[in-house]
């Protein structure tokens, strides 16, 4: 699914690839480490990405330097993220805080922005984050990768990918906020996780093992998803006026008409009764730290989901049961040393639209468009709903199975989901 640039210069429509390494000023105490809860160990082969492009009148000034210097202010206030994981005698991953930074990463791209956003599939972006997994040797792996892209127009992309084991989507735009406001000329301040990580309460007493991750063959040090399909995404916009569902359950009706598409695509023994649905915690009042705290829920069904009417799916979103506390213990089990996957072990719909996406302002102006995905979906998939530049749209980036993609896009033009396929 990713379209890394590790091949080298001048493959692909990003060019004249450079890396450097970028950390924190202040150096981290010596001995200092960071513990991964059991709910961060069970993210560990997943990795976030989100791409911003600038308009030339917005970036063309901005340098490098500039940029890099900015990110030395980030890094004071998270250095910790830029440390490498080790493991313990017990083989249980942690953090070293040992200031090896992040790595920077330019490129050029013979596009203006305007060529580059008039492709009507926004996958095309990932061409603009720079991702490699962690391992196999951990002590060297960063945990950041940060890509700058200038178009020949003078505009600016802006790509981070981020390991979600070190924190979620809403923590990775956090990061990315602080930064621009960095770049700005702002102070910054980002509050320290709390040590001992975080426990969920248990909700759900009854419910012996969360449905919502899986367990796979040990990976040992190199964090990848060990999948046997290859996986493709797609990103597209859409109307929420088109579909017209009440305001707050724009994301649920998305689900059900995705959901309900993908089920009649698949021809398996059992039918796709279960989905995983991951959202903002809106409970936790808590200030905004780098950390994992999604709500991870689980939807069950007992009746036909390609039969059913959308208003059935939705309504029994409103009986998702929360999986936080198993995967929490799951995650911890055998002293963190097993391997899950979380996005994708089910189908899985991640809920970002209540992010304002467009508030991570360069020189005072919003980006042109955002990109958000996962790298290392397991094989039942994974959708990811997010805001448009325009307040009456979402993108929408379903990544699925290569043999399924043109199919579930023919379900999608039926149901008017795209115009085209």
């Amino acid at each position: 699914m990713g379209r890394s640039q590790e091949q080298g210069q001048g493959q692909g429509p990003v060019h004249s690839i450079r890396l450097s390494t970028v950390g924190a000023t202040r150096p981290t105490e010596i001995g200092t480490t960071h513990e991964p809860t059991g709910l961060d160990l069970a993210m560990k082969l997943h990795y976030i990405k989100a791409v911003y492009i600038y308009s030339p009148e917005t970036a063309r000034d901005l340098t490098v330097r500039q940029l890099k210097e900015a990110m030395f202010m980030l890094f004071d206030q998270i250095a910790w993220t830029t440390g490498r994981f080790s493991r313990r005698d017990s083989g249980r991953p942690y953090i070293k805080c040992n200031d090896c930074g992040t790595r920077f990463v330019e490129g050029q791209c013979n596009l203006t922005v305007e060529e580059w956003l008039s492709k009507p599939d926004r996958s095309v972006d990932e061409f603009l984050v720079y991702h490699q997994p962690i391992g196999p040797e951990l002590t060297f792996s960063p945990l950041i990768y940060v890509q700058m892209t200038r178009f020949k127009c003078g505009g600016l992309s802006l790509g981070l990918s981020w390991a979600n084991i070190i924190g979620d989507s809403f923590s990775l735009f956090y990061a990315f906020n602080l930064w621009a406001k960095a770049i700005a000329g702002e102070n910054i301040q980002a509050p320290i996780p709390s040590k001992g990580g975080r426990r969920f309460q248990n909700l759900n007493p009854t419910v012996k093992d969360p449905v919502s991750v899986k367990r796979v063959d040990p990976v040992g040090d190199l964090w990848v998803t060990p999948n046997n399909k290859k996986m493709l995404s797609h990103s597209f916009n859409i109307s929420v006026a088109d579909h017209k569902p009440p305001h707050s359950l724009v994301f649920e009706s998305i689900v059900g008409i995705i959901w309900k598409c993908i089920a009649k695509v698949r021809a398996e023994p059992e039918p796709l009764t279960t989905v995983t649905i991951i959202k903002k915690d809106v409970n936790d009042m808590k200030p905004n730290v780098i950390r994992n705290s999604q709500v991870i829920s689980s939807v069950q069904v007992d009746f036909s989901v390609a039969e059913a009417m959308v208003e059935e799916l939705v309504k029994s979103m409103a009986k998702a049961t929360d999986e936080r506390f198993g995967i929490e213990e799951v995650g911890e089990s055998c002293g963190g040393n097993l391997d899950f996957v979380l996005y994708g072990a089910k189908l899985t719909f991640v809920d970002l639209s209540g992010e304002d996406l467009y508030e991570a302002k360069m020189m005072g102006k919003s980006p042109e468009s955002v990109y958000c995905n996962v790298e290392g979906v397991g094989e039942e998939g994974l959708v990811v709903v997010y805001a448009a530049a325009k307040s009456e749209e979402r993108v929408v980036t379903v990544t699925l199975p290569e043999e399924e993609m043109e199919r579930v896009k023919v379900e999608f033009k039926k149901c008017g989901l795209v115009i085209a396929v």
